[in-house]
């Protein structure tokens, strides 16, 4: 009886095993047969996080630090302005925000002895009231002059123009000199991409556009390289040639070179 309980054991030991060894078989076959199907689609080489530079106050450019094809880290100076006029605006600010600080204290302390007299009835409630107008009037102008202080201060510190995250520059127009003003704002600028992030674009038809979503993953093939990437955009409307381009977004450091044709795995 013994004998039989342990045989029945193996047996039921041997057939779970046997049962965990084809699944195991199952998923390497199934995974196989994932990898096997799947499909490449040519695609582009391109940049990402295409941005423009440019300075949204108006002063002369004292220099230009960044150059077409250098990198820049996130902060990195790009150019700047001539700093003394924003200096000489702030300080003028400052000075004439102390100018009412013991104007308005002199003005406060009427205002708390008028209320004193009020409440003794020695002073009427018009002529009261002509003592607070003033002390808020002054206590106004104060609040004014330190908001035009603010408001300098970040112009300066717009007048340095830093990047927003680590870039190439590609292209740029801005040089020492220059004098930037209302009506050339917009002409004025340095041209920058990614230098953290690349793109992979290709050309759909309509039935390939249904397999893909934004955010979904898939495989980049540069120089037989295999990156991770996401789906950043689809085309809703076909272009000329009825095709519908798809931008995927993937972490890639090299400089990039637009147009080098490689490879989508999906």
């Amino acid at each position: 009886m013994v004998i039989n309980m342990k045989q029945k054991k193996n047996t039921v030991r041997y057939e779970l095993i046997m049962i965990k060894s084809r699944l195991l078989l199952s998923g390497l076959l199934l995974s196989f047969c994932a990898s096997s199907l799947a499909v490449e689609l040519d695609a582009k080489l391109d940049w990402s996080g295409y941005q423009k530079y440019g300075f949204a106050v108006n002063g002369v450019i004292e220099k230009v630090t960044s150059d077409i094809g250098q990198e820049v880290k996130k902060g990195g100076v790009l150019a700047n302005l001539i700093a003394t006029p924003f200096k000489y605006r702030t300080q003028k600010c400052q000075a004439t925000v102390k100018k009412f600080e013991p104007l308005v204290f002199d003005a406060r302390l009427e205002f708390e002895q008028a209320e004193e007299l009020f409440e003794r009835t020695v002073l009427s409630e018009v002529e009261l009231q002509k003592i607070d107008g003033r002390y808020k009037n002054l206590l106004e102008q104060q609040n004014e002059a330190k908001a035009d202080c603010l408001l300098e201060q970040w112009d300066m510190k717009l007048s340095v123009l830093k990047a927003s995250e680590s870039i190439y520059i590609i292209n740029t127009n801005m040089v020492s000199g220059m004098v930037i003003s209302d009506e050339n704002k917009s002409a004025v600028y340095i041209e920058s991409v990614s230098s953290q992030k690349a793109s992979a674009v290709a050309a759909l038809s309509y039935a390939q556009k249904k397999q893909f979503s934004i955010g979904q993953e898939l495989i980049v093939l540069i120089d037989q390289q295999e990156i991770s990437a996401k789906v950043k955009s689809i085309d809703m409307s076909p272009n000329k040639e009825n095709k519908y381009q798809v931008r995927a977004e993937f972490n890639y450091t090299n400089m990039v070179e637009p147009g080098k044709l490689i490879k989508l795995k999906y």
